[in-house]
């Protein structure tokens, strides 16, 4: 397993222990994500930074650290776009969208405040990198 793996198991795991308590990254938001695999139809939970939006939901991005390849859990998000998240303590249902390029295009230049890195990930991975609304439920 790649160091990458484990320090997600390891951040999963602290999230969900303490209920929220601990759970960001590098004082970054993050949301742990419950997802449906796309091919095996098996629970997924995976930790990702995030970017608030206001109000109602946070966005992620599938930049999949850089890789050629979109990560998995955007696959399972197209496939199967009601969740449930984690932001903090909160326990919320979800539902998943894609950002169109117009939208994308606009929120980039906030999401790059956030995280300045993200260019570097988008220049490795030489894809446009997908970003999804994660949009609080009623």
């Amino acid at each position: 397993m790649a160091n990458f793996e484990w320090v997600t198991k390891a951040h999963r795991f602290v999230y969900e222990q303490t209920n929220g308590w601990v759970g960001g990254w590098l004082g970054r938001p993050m949301v742990l994500m419950y997802t449906i695999g796309a091919k095996s139809g098996l629970p997924r939970t995976i930790p990702l930074q995030c970017y608030p939006v206001d109000g109602d939901g946070v966005l992620v991005l599938a930049s999949n650290n850089g890789q050629a390849k979109a990560p998995g859990w955007y696959f399972n998000l197209k496939a199967h776009p009601e969740i449930e998240i984690r932001l903090g303590r909160r326990k919320l249902r979800a539902r998943a969208e894609e950002l169109s390029a117009a939208e994308r295009a606009e929120i980039w230049p906030a999401m790059r405040r956030q995280n300045p890195g993200i260019d570097g990930y988008a220049a490795r991975a030489g894809r446009v990198l997908p970003v999804m609304r994660l949009r609080v439920l009623p």
